[in-house]
Parts: structure tokens; sequence; C-alpha cells
């Protein structure tokens, strides 16, 4: 029943016939793609907000556990990685990750991961914490565990792999594994981070 603000008492609401049910849900279908498309990860615009919430988890290896947010790091070139540590290819793209860290952090180069489970098991804090410590990871994480900064960003993949310029835009995103056992993808993303902090 629809209810108006000036009526004494209840209004019937409209029969909902076949033809009326189908315009509502292509409705709610295009909002739907309108409200993901504004929000999602995209080449030349600025990403999503990283977002930490009380159930969603929180920042590791950082300084403070307010951790970072993207603006904060403009004038640096950022790698946000959606990964998850049960995912061997993932797993496997840990020492791409470690060498490029070794190598350009000093230069301005600062890697996110995003810890987004895929399983219960991978949601809960010290499984995160000893995959950290096993794994090498020394860069800052957010955990995911809401999966609310995979649906902003309208990531689908483990791993993934957004390049940020300086100025906080998109630049290229790659999805899959990056290792010696997967390496195509290796030489140009090297390249396009030493372009963008070249860039200033």
């Amino acid at each position: 029943m629809l209810i108006t603000a000036n009526a004494a008492r209840p209004v019937p609401a409209p029969p909902l016939t076949p033809f009326r049910l189908a315009g509502v849900l292509l409705l709610g279908l295009a909002a739907q793609m309108l409200t993901s498309q504004a929000q999602a990860a995209r080449v030349g615009t600025p990403p999503p907000a990283l977002r930490q919430t009380a159930q969603g988890g929180v920042w590791l290896n950082t300084p403070t556990p307010a951790g970072y947010s993207l603006e904060a790091l403009r004038g640096q070139v950022v790698i946000v990685n959606f990964w998850v540590y049960s995912c061997i290819n993932c797993h496997n793209s840990l020492p791409t990750l470690q060498s490029w860290y070794g190598k350009y952090h000093a230069q301005g180069l600062e890697i996110i991961g995003v810890h987004t489970p895929e399983f219960d098991s991978d949601r809960p804090l010290d499984n995160v914490v000893a995959a950290l410590k096993q794994g090498g990871v020394t860069w800052p994480v957010l955990q995911d565990n809401a999966l609310n900064n995979w649906h902003a960003w309208d990531n689908h993949y483990w791993p993934a792999f957004y390049l940020l310029d300086r100025q906080g835009k998109v630049r290229a995103v790659h999805n899959g594994e990056i290792s010696s056992r997967y390496p195509g993808a290796i030489p140009g993303l090297e390249s396009t981070i030493k372009s963008l902090l070249a860039e200033k």
C-alpha cells in the first residue's frame, strides 16, 4: 500500500502487472549499472576511496591504525593490489611486488594490498597477519572482510593490480598472476611504473 503525506487513510497501490514488474526490474538494473560504473576504478579516472569499516577489518603494516588514504598518497605512484593469501596466483605474485617495492619505494612507489577473502578461513586477523609474515609482505595492507572495497572498485579478480599516477588517477590495470610462471605482463607493468615515477 502507498501512503501519501496528506492522506488520512492508506491509498492502495496500483496493481503490479507483468508489464509494470518488467519496468521496475529494468529501472533497478539500470540504476545498479550506473552506480557501479560511477564508483568503479577505471583507467583515466580517480578510483573510489579505500574504506575501512568495523566489520570489514583493519589496516596492517602501517604506523597508525587509521592506515592510509589514497588522497594522502597523492604525489606518489601507487599499486593497489587486490589479493587473498589463500590464492596461489596471489602468493606467486608476491616476489614480483617485493622486487618492485625494493627497487622503487625510495623513488616514490607505494603498494597498498587490499586483502579480500574468498573463504571464511581467509577472514580471521591472525591468519592474515601470519600470512603477511610468511609471505614477506612489508607494505600496507587493508583487510577487506566485508568486500566494501572489492565492490566499490568493481573488482572481479585475485590478484588484480591497479597502477595510480602521482595525481591519483588509475593509469593501468592488470588482472592475473605476475611471476616467473607467468612473466608476460611484468615488463610492461614495470615500464609503466618507471614512466609514472618519472612524471612530476
